[in-house]
């Protein structure tokens, strides 16, 4: 019956690492703000559907994806030779504490469009896919002994609080709309609502208000006490994503965006000398109307062997007492307050600040949440290359992350922390991401020139 595993929570970290080496994941750090960024605008406020610089904006497809924790740091260029746990530990700084976090997320845009209806008038409609991973106050030895095939660790004894996780996948479709609510020569307030149909593929959510943990190297088992609670949509295989048996949600982005008009001889009419916005992102959620949750007396002491040959629900199956309940259960989307302020220093160099706040709290279970982080961006735009390189500060990273992107023509490419992965042998975190699109632009006009 639960064949699939909650492993999955602790197998999707080190996959996601594994899978950066390949460089396909991705995330559109510093690429939002970009007056030509289009449909990957309206991920950090929809109101950028009322865009003076385009006429219209076909997405063909970006992907963008990122993963960060508090537990590993490592040496990206290490990473082709790491081919299983015990080679993944050696040359890696481990940072194992009673609370360690781990979060990943995938982003998808399909197929998508916007399209100016007039000067103060937009609309947008746009296709999604996403995976949000989160996993809260684990300990990081007890997080190891789950891994490793060859328990040959040290003696550990931890109390885990609060202990929480989720795995999420779900496709949006959105329909967005915008209008300038004011404008004069010296400002303009615009604003969007994007309503979201939301259909729900899957997902793994797991829960613990207390859970100790003590390890003995000999005779290698592992005491627990506490309780675990364990559910998956009824009917999938331990919360296997099925994009064949969706369940329907909705949800909304709501944004304004304020423009100070630049008023210089060298202005162009569509341009602005400073730019600032504000927007709540993925209001709601999707109800699973059948979602089986297991209660587990985690009270026993089993060898620690029972992970080599098989899974965390198959260890949980067979070692623990649990209570099975099946009731509706309604999986949250990771609501986040956006604000940004954007400084034209002239018409082609900007620098941009935007901080992102999670407005779910890891104890609001079961829900996904986006890290709170802050960002500077420099940025060169021209009609047809962007040049950005953001300087970020993320939760749980404990440091800064400097990344580098570019827009050129119909593609961008880049990552928010390329440049410090390259030069830190502890990194914390990693992103990438990449882009198309049939963008159709506006040509400003000198204000002179009128």
């Amino acid at each position: 019956m639960k064949s699939s595993s909650t492993k999955a929570f602790f197998v999707f970290i080190f996959g996601l690492f594994t899978w950066f080496s390949s460089a396909t994941a991705q995330t559109f750090v510093g690429a939002q703000i970009d007056n030509r960024a289009g449909i990957r605008g309206l991920t950090l406020n929809p109101a950028n559907v009322v865009n003076p610089r385009l006429k219209s904006e076909l997405n063909l497809f970006s992907m963008s994806a990122y993963v960060g924790n508090d537990y590993i740091g490592l040496n990206l260029s290490d990473l082709p030779d790491f081919v299983d746990w015990s080679s993944f530990e050696q040359g890696v700084d481990i940072n194992a504490k009673p609370d360690n976090n781990f979060v990943g997320n995938v982003d998808v845009l399909g197929p998508s469009f916007q399209i100016n209806l007039s000067e103060k008038h937009s609309i947008a409609i746009s296709t999604r896919v996403r995976t949000f991973f989160n996993l809260n106050n684990i300990g990081g030895e007890f997080f190891e002994t789950i891994l490793e095939e060859d328990n040959g660790g040290n003696r550990y004894e931890l109390q885990m609080e609060n202990l929480n996780g989720i795995a999420h996948t779900w496709g949006e479709i959105g329909a967005t709309y915008g209008r300038v609510f004011l404008t004069n020569e010296t400002y303009n307030l615009k604003g969007a609502v994007t309503l979201k149909y939301l259909g729900g593929a899957g997902g793994v959510i797991g829960s613990s208000g207390l859970l100790g943990a003590l390890y003995l190297e000999t005779p290698n088992t592992l005491t627990t006490r506490g309780s675990l609670n364990y559910g998956y949509p009824s009917g999938s295989e331990g919360g296997a994503i099925e994009f064949g048996d969706i369940t329907s949600g909705f949800g909304m982005d709501i944004g304004f965006i304020f423009e100070l008009k630049d008023d210089s001889d060298r202005a162009y009419t569509d341009g602005y000398k400073f730019r600032g916005g504000i927007s709540i992102l993925d209001i709601g959620g999707i109800n699973y109307s059948n979602f089986s949750t297991w209660d587990y007396d985690m009270n026993n002491t089993i060898s620690a062997d029972e992970f080599i040959d098989k899974n965390l629900g198959e260890v949980l199956e067979d070692n623990y007492v649990g209570t099975e309940s099946i009731q509706p259960t309604s999986l949250g989307m990771p609501t986040s307050l956006q604000i940004f302020g954007d400084y034209a220093i002239t018409n082609k160099f900007y620098i941009s600040a935007h901080g992102s706040i999670s407005i779910r709290n890891h104890g609001e279970l079961p829900v996904s949440q986006v890290i709170n982080n802050i960002s500077l961006t420099p940025r060169f735009e021209s009609g047809w290359i962007s040049v950005y390189s953001p300087l970020s500060y993320r939760e749980f990273e404990g440091g800064l992350s400097w990344g580098l992107g570019l827009r050129l023509g119909p593609v961008i490419l880049g990552s928010g922390s390329i440049i410090s992965n390259l030069v830190s042998k502890n990194s914390r975190s990693t992103d990438a991401y990449i882009g198309v699109q049939i963008p159709f632009y506006n040509k400003g006009k000198k204000v002179n020139s009128l």
